[in-house]
């Protein structure tokens, strides 16, 4: 299982710098069009690729941190809190049908 997603990230990765590279061709070409050299494309592919790669993943790692440190405890003590209400409203019905 493990190969198989790893394997599925690598499709994933080289999919999304095709994409890049696709949606950013007329910007190289204008830029080999230009004679300003092949250094500079490289520039410009590696900035693009930063900005579909890394700025997505910065995204995704700092919203995995917001929820752990925020709403992960906020849902444990929601849940918490329910488990002892439904406890609370059993005796509540129990002490109930023995003053009965």
């Amino acid at each position: 299982m493990a190969i198989t997603r790893r394997w599925a990230q690598r499709i994933t990765l080289l999919v999304l710098i095709l994409l890049a590279f696709v949606a950013f061709f007329p910007v190289f070409a204008s830029t080999l069009g230009a004679d300003v050299g092949l250094a500079l494309v490289v520039v410009y592919l590696l900035a693009y690729l930063f900005a579909v790669i890394a700025l997505p993943l910065t995204a995704f790692s700092l919203l995995k941190f917001v929820y752990s440190v925020f709403a992960r405890p906020y849902v444990r003590a929601w849940h918490i809190s329910r488990i002892r209400n439904r406890r609370r409203l059993k005796e509540v019905i129990a002490r109930g049908r023995a003053g009965q």
